[in-house]
């Protein structure tokens, strides 16, 4: 019973640990979000999805990278953009690119994990989204668009600027996340715990059969592409190889059993196919490059810190409690605070016409 206690008070430990190490890179993920929300709209996505086919694909992935949305975010806006003239190629590659990063989760990856996975992931979404789409386009092309799912609505135009930076920034991006980031913290410290170093690796020694198997859990999983760093802290905790780590935070994010759906109602079985194809390809191409760059005793920045500050016998830092309280508290009154309705329109009336 005291070896119980013991533990879970560790596991609780390394979570608040975790969380303390990403506040400052996710609070400033949010502010960076809300700032892009003013300009990065979806009449402005739209816009740039128009032209030729070579050209909207690679607007699609340069567009798409930055954007903080989810891979069931990403539905209705990709939804809308097929419906207002894009083809299939420059859709899926919007669909592959957006949730695989964003400007929060590069920033989180930044601070567990890395500079060099920080570079990695939005250069995984870079290319992974182009290859898709014009994979598509060369095996699977249309020349017009299907409906599909309500137009989203990614800001409120009735709002002031700064109201609108907050808004999107610190409730609506926390309020979808939160709850994943929190959990994904708890995963990673439960992991760090309870499995043995190199556990895994033990086990599954082929680089490409680790990256398979993190691939066959992701997929099928919804998962958002910051809230997957922590999830990925774990697998490194757990003995796998970076490359596997980084095949998860593509696959996972990348796609979903929503995502998969959404693709073969707007585009069919055969974009479907490819899709899936391209992304496993890409994750495991990724993989592999990652491994061969990095060096045999590597280690995250995060992995070092978390058992640092959990081995300290002084406990943890005071700074460690204010960033994890901080961030808790950004996300419960996200989650939890009532809100104001956004002012309606003023209207002229007929006199005034």
């Amino acid at each position: 019973m005291a070896h119980t206690v013991h533990t879970a008070l560790e596991v609780l430990q390394r979570t608040w640990a975790v969380l303390g190490e990403m506040s400052p890179w996710v609070l400033g993920g949010f502010l960076i979000a809300g700032l892009l929300s003013l300009w990065l709209n979806a009449p402005v996505v739209r816009q740039h999805f128009g032209g030729g086919r070579v050209l909207a694909i690679f607007k699609a992935v340069a567009l798409g990278v930055p954007l903080p949305v989810c891979s069931c975010g990403v539905i209705p806006l990709a939804a809308s953009l097929r419906r207002h003239g894009a083809g299939k190629g420059p859709t899926a590659a919007f669909l592959m690119s957006t949730p695989q990063t964003g400007v929060d989760s590069i920033a989180v990856t930044y601070g567990l994990m890395g500079g060099l996975l920080a570079l990695f992931r939005p250069l995984a979404a870079l290319v992974s989204g182009a290859m898709c789409g014009f994979a598509v386009e060369a095996l699977d092309p249309d020349d017009h668009a299907s409906g599909g799912l309500p137009d989203p609505d990614l800001a409120e135009a009735t709002r002031p600027w700064w109201a609108r930076i907050f808004h999107n920034g610190f409730i609506v991006l926390p309020r979808s996340i939160g709850g994943a980031l929190v959990i994904g913290a708890l995963v990673s410290a439960a992991v760090m715990t309870l499995v043995p170093e190199n556990y895994i690796a033990e086990r599954i020694a082929n680089p490409i059969a680790q990256m398979a198997l993190t691939l066959a859990f992701a997929i099928p999983v919804y998962i958002c592409s910051t809230a997957a760093v922590p999830f990925a802290l774990g697998l490194l905790a757990a003995g796998l190889t970076p490359g596997a780590a980084m095949a998860f935070l593509i696959g996972g994010p990348g796609v979903s059993a929503s995502t998969l759906l959404a693709v073969w109602r707007l585009m069919g079985w055969r974009t479907t196919l490819i899709y899936v194809t391209v992304l496993a390809a890409c994750a495991i191409g990724f993989g592999l490059l990652l491994d061969g760059l990095v060096p045999a005793d590597w280690a995250p920045t995060g992995l070092r810190t978390v058992s640092r500050h959990v081995h300290d016998h002084g406990g943890l830092a005071w700074s460690v409690h204010m960033r994890a309280a901080l961030l808790l508290a950004v996300l419960a009154w996200a989650r939890w605070a009532p809100r104001k309705p956004a002012p309606a329109p003023v209207l002229a009336s007929p006199a005034e016409k």
